[in-house]
């Protein structure tokens, strides 16, 4: 039942105007963006879903978002000469995501928030998270992963809810980013036991699926696996789980240090929907609450935030919509806001604009202890202004005329650290390799050098001997036998003819461990 103050809605404008000049003005690409967008180009050039030519490996992990790209790239590669010029890839994905972000503001305050102090506070929140506002942009999924979100919540309150619909949104998230599908479980979950038909529900659940299925289906036969390279470069790591979650509680830390105002929101919220009665602010809080933990299991990620933003958006969409008695409560609560968000901007070191990225020392200092960055600061000549005022947009190199693949020369490679802008900058001709195994199907799967030597996000797989030479020369040779045949093995799968019946079975018996016991025992010098 929405408020009777819902019809003043109109004064929560200014506040809307005012998130999205904030997410217009901090706008930018991060280096990981670039992962995607050197098999953007590829893909829009005719050379498939891949990241090195003639490698089918799934770099980007976001399939939805580079699909929604994707074919926005394409619509405006009609236009030969259209105004975005040799930029309009990063400038593209800043547009959309831009759009993303302010139609999500809108939603929420016009139809998810039940009264206008409810939309004014929760758009309070928003324009003064760090992490909401850094990662409303970035070149990332994250604002798609909100719009997705808060129609789900929208519909999910709505008393005549559509299980196909809601179905369709999580599996349009998962599609998005897999590992967001645990916000949605709970919810589902209860739906489809509580409803006495079982077997209509559960053929619902299905139909709405089918995206994910398809996607998955379609990963499974291109790439050989279900799920991205990075993935696997993540988890195929034998870093022990008491480590990961201690880096993961560093990253609560963190966040609590630099961007208070996100977490105190999330807990606090977390708290108010845990302590009242309503049933389906209890399911959306017990989904985001998993996110949570895996996001401790995990060990956070090395982007100081970027986690946080999604349950910072489901937990400000359940307080827009709890009322409280008395007004003095939404003015206390505003006033807190502000305090707590704006405050670490003069407190906090790690918040201060007077950081020089140009001075290595200074910006080194901006990546803490814990392998944990403030990347909008950090790759702050990637900021769209800061791009604008320099008249040029970094790593975008190469026009659409000049993406252009040489089959017939010899393969350069190249071993790289960050893969991203790198790796853009040196166009389709070269096959990138980097020292953390994001675009390379043998190395991920690997051990680490050393397993007490890794920064999150950041692990370094052993390099076979011979393996660099192996894709310079285009035959094996990998000195360790062992991993030279399960590396002929794997080639069959990225490389060999998609519709080879060998190749279906070799997909099978890498997914199945067939292989695996030729990879045990592997150190640094095989």
């Amino acid at each position: 039942m929405r408020s009777s103050g819902s019809k003043y809605k109109i004064l929560a404008i200014p506040f809307l105007i005012l998130y999205s000049w904030l997410v217009i003005r901090n706008s930018w690409v991060s280096d990981d963006a670039y992962i995607t967008f050197r098999s953007l180009e590829n893909f829009l050039h005719g050379y498939g879903l891949v990241f090195n030519i003639g490698e089918r490996v799934q770099t980007f992990t976001h399939p939805l978002w580079f699909l929604i790209q994707a074919a926005v790239n394409f619509v405006l590669n009609l236009w030969r000469d259209n105004p975005l010029g040799q930029g309009q890839m990063y400038l593209l994905n800043i547009i959309i995501s831009i759009a993303i972000s302010i139609l999500m503001a809108a939603v929420f305050a016009f139809k998810v928030a039940t009264s206008t102090k409810g939309a004014i506070l929760g758009l309070l929140v928003f324009s003064v998270s760090k992490s909401f506002i850094d990662y409303s942009t970035s070149g990332l999924e994250n604002p798609l992963t909100h719009l997705i979100l808060l129609l789900f919540i929208l519909v999910y309150l709505n008393s005549q809810r559509s299980i196909l619909i809601l179905a369709l949104l999580a599996a349009l998230s998962g599609v998005d980013r897999l590992d967001t599908l645990v916000f949605y479980l709970p919810a589902l979950l209860v739906l489809f036991w509580q409803n006495p038909n079982k077997t209509r529900t559960l053929l619902t659940l299905g139909l709405g699926f089918l995206p994910l299925i398809a996607w998955e289906l379609f990963s499974l036969f291109y790439y050989g696996f279900p799920f991205p390279n990075t993935a696997y470069a993540k988890i195929n790591t034998n870093i022990p789980v008491s480590s990961l979650v201690m880096h993961g509680m560093h990253y609560y830390r963190n966040s609590l240090t630099v961007d208070p105002i996100t977490l105190l929101t999330i807990f606090t919220t977390a708290g108010l929907g845990l302590g009242n009665k309503n049933k389906q602010h209890r399911l959306i809080i017990a989904g985001m609450l998993i996110y949570l933990i895996y996001t401790i299991f995990i060990g956070g990620i090395f982007m100081s935030g970027r986690f946080f933003s999604a349950p910072l958006l489901a937990c400000v969409a359940l307080l827009s919509t709890m009322e409280f008695n008395s007004s003095k409560i939404y003015g206390l609560a505003i006033a807190l806001v502000l305090l707590i968000g704006t405050a670490p901007i003069y407190l906090i070191p790690e918040r201060s604009s007077s950081i020089n990225i140009a001075n290595e020392v200074e910006r080194k200092s901006l990546i803490n202890e814990y392998g944990i960055a403030d990347e909008r600061v950090f790759y702050t000549e990637l900021g769209l202004f800061e791009c604008l005022e320099n008249n040029s947009i970094p790593a975008m190199n190469f026009s659409r005329d000049k993406w252009e693949y040489f089959s017939l020369k010899p393969v350069k490679v190249k071993l790289v650290g960050a893969l991203g802008l790198n790796a853009m900058t040196m166009g389709p001709n070269f096959h990138v390799v980097d020292h953390y195994s994001l675009a390379d199907p043998l190395m991920t799967r690997m051990p680490l050098y050393d397993v007490k030597k890794w920064r999150i996000g950041h692990f370094r797989h052993i390099i076979p001997k011979g393996y660099l030479e192996t894709l310079k020369q285009g035959k094996n040779l990998i000195t360790d036998q062992n991993i030279a045949l399960y590396y002929d093995k794997l080639s069959i799968v990225v490389s060999g003819d998609l519709w080879d019946w060998q190749r279906i079975v070799e997909i099978w018996n890498l997914n199945t461990g067939r292989y695996d016991h030729l990879l045990k025992g592997i150190n640094a010098d095989s």
